[in-house]
């Protein structure tokens, strides 16, 4: 039986940033500077499973999310919604896109505009795309926020009546609201309370099952991440380095960052209290000056000459491990090749 093809497939996907590209400074000759917040990224998501993309704050991944959505325009690449190339539709076929995919915010603060209702805000999407008439969407909202969590005798509070947990039901409830296949989950709890998390996890995980719903789910942490994923994609400035099933990554992690990720995770257990974390050394590089071939090389412990140059292909966790990133028994470059200084003097 042949595998199913993925409902989202994004190749090379690239969006930069440039700075010192005004007009004053074209008429000075200044050349503009590239800031790489993504740079060539390959993933899949398919029909139905949550695929977590997991990084440190910076590394590009809400740029990844919102760049799928249309929300930033991409540099290059490609993006494939159902077959569809998404960088190629014009408007119409973009608004139809949405209607087919949403996205639930980081901060239940401020992605929710003060001077609407709850039920305001529920049905603004229907409003937009013309669906239904008024008294139909306000059923709908009533409908939604009692099915994540909220009271019918909500529907008329204004954001500032709830609590931030309360308020990331509305933002949820809105993205339901448009019966949308694909939803991009932007850190959407990482601003709550701990014990606020938990519940809300599993309403996501909940409604998914209920509505059939995929998630990319965008986080940092990596407990929450665990938690409600399939499948695991790692990214380190800008660039995928290892994808996988969730207990693959999380129990046999092959590319240096991803270890280093894993190692920093606080430990609760006893036995560990006097466990050794091995931090990767020095700053995260910037984006606007990457490091040349592996990303990583400037801090990673098993770094080598060859690294300067050569980038591998991200890791893909399987029964047939890798070894660090190349294949040691395949990549004589790699095996043969001298550490690095900042490695061998350690």
């Amino acid at each position: 039986m042949s595998d199913p093809d993925p409902l989202l497939e994004v190749e090379g996907l690239q969006k930069y940033y440039f700075e010192g590209d005004a007009l004053l400074d074209r008429l000075l000759g200044r050349d503009p500077v590239s800031v790489k917040a993504v740079d060539g990224v390959d993933f899949q998501v398919f029909e139905g499973e949550t695929l977590g993309l997991v990084g440190e704050s910076g590394c590009g991944k809400s740029t990844t999310g919102e760049t799928i959505l249309g929300l930033r325009e991409a540099t290059d690449g490609r993006i494939t919604f159902d077959g569809d190339d998404l960088l190629s539709m014009d408007d119409s076929e973009l608004t139809a896109f949405r209607q087919r995919a949403q996205v639930v915010f980081q901060d239940p603060f401020s992605s929710l505009d003060p001077r609407m209702t709850a039920g305001e805000v529920v049905t603004e999407p229907l409003e937009i795309h013309d669906v239904g008439d008024p008294a139909e969407r306000r059923e709908r909202a009533v409908e939604l926020l009692e099915r994540v969590g909220l009271s019918a005798d909500q529907i008329d509070r204004y954001p500032h009546e709830f609590s931030g947990g309360q308020r990331q039901r509305i933002g949820i409830a809105r993205a339901l609201a448009l019966d949308p296949e694909f939803v991009v989950l932007d850190e959407p709890v990482s601003a709550l309370d701990v014990s606020v998390q938990a519940q809300v996890l599993n309403l996501l995980a909940d409604l998914q099952a209920e509505f059939g719903l995929t998630y990319l789910f965008i986080a940092h942490d990596l407990s929450v991440v665990r938690h409600i994923s399939d499948r695991v994609a790692v990214m380190y400035l800008g660039e995928i380095v290892e994808t996988g099933p969730v207990e693959d990554i999380f129990e046999r992690p092959e590319h240096p960052y991803t270890q280093a990720l894993l190692e920093s995770v606080p430990r609760a257990s006893a036995d560990e209290q006097g466990r050794r974390v091995d931090a990767l050394q020095g700053d995260v590089p910037s984006p606007r000056d990457p490091p040349s071939g592996c990303h990583l090389h400037t801090r990673c412990p098993y770094a080598r000459e060859v690294c300067r140059e050569e980038a591998p292909a991200a890791v893909e966790v399987s029964d047939e491990q890798y070894a660090a990133c190349f294949r040691a028994e395949e990549d004589h470059a790699y095996r043969d090749s001298e550490p690095l200084d900042h490695v061998a003097s350690d």
